[in-house]
């Protein structure tokens, strides 16, 4: 399925990459907020949708009365 599809990264490609970041002169500290910002943005609507799931389930199953 979609495993099969995903491309696999080389050798070549992660040593041109490392290069790349090098070339740029990313910091630790823009490195630690680049990850950060991405948990944020990817885990904070993620866990207010399932919230919103798990409350909606309960108000329709009467667990709110």
């Amino acid at each position: 399925m979609i495993w099969r599809r995903l491309k696999k990264s080389t050798k070549e490609e992660d040593q041109k990459f490392a290069e790349m970041m090098e070339e740029e002169h990313v910091s630790f500290r823009e490195r630690l907020l680049m990850t950060l910002t991405a948990y944020v943005v990817l885990l904070l609507p993620s866990i207010l949708i399932l919230l919103a799931l798990a409350l909606f389930s309960m108000w329709l199953f009467g667990a709110f009365s």
